[in-house]
């Protein structure tokens, strides 16, 4: 800026490096994003994911009616075991347990990989895949998520939002 007696004002940070650098740090900290950018943003993420096939669920034990028992069997309380569900996205599926304190499961045909648990937020965590195709998610998520399977041999699916247990 250039004042009255023709001398130009340089702000003070203008020459120093770390003074610019704490002045744009405080700049950025101040700023307020709108919420509809924060979900634009969010929703760009999600296509991350695009690539991944879409997995029919074929099973949740909790939609299931269930089966009369036979003669000699004990009768299970209601909402006793673990959630069973069956996803399935051409020749892989994703079997699921869900326990009281993990997710269990396991793909089909048996193969190594990594599961990442998604919620409304996005990425919560990965977790490996072992060569039996078995993995373990510790603790159960607190919300609804959903599973991103990525197998060592390519295949990638997303299976659709899980309510968490109540």
């Amino acid at each position: 800026m250039e004042r009255d007696d023709g001398v130009t004002d340089v702000p003070s940070w203008w020459d120093d490096d770390d003074r610019l650098l704490d002045e744009l740090g405080h700049a950025v900290r101040e700023a307020r994003v709108p919420e509809s950018i924060v979900r634009a943003g969010k929703a760009a993420f999600a296509w991350r994911t695009v690539d991944a096939e879409p997995a029919e669920q074929r099973f949740d034990s909790l939609l299931q009616a269930p089966e009369p028992a036979g003669l000699r069997d004990e009768p299970r309380p209601e909402g006793s075991g673990p959630r069973v569900l069956s996803f399935v996205a051409g020749e892989l599926s994703v079997e699921a347990e869900i326990h009281p304190d993990a997710v269990r499961g396991q793909l089909v045909p048996a193969q190594p990989g990594a599961v990442l648990v998604r919620d409304d937020d996005g990425p919560v965590r990965e977790v490996p895949v072992d060569e039996v195709g078995w993995f373990v998610i510790e603790p159960v998520p607190a919300r609804r998520f959903r599973l991103h399977v990525r197998t060592s041999a390519g295949a990638a699916v997303i299976t659709g939002w899980i309510d968490a247990p109540q």
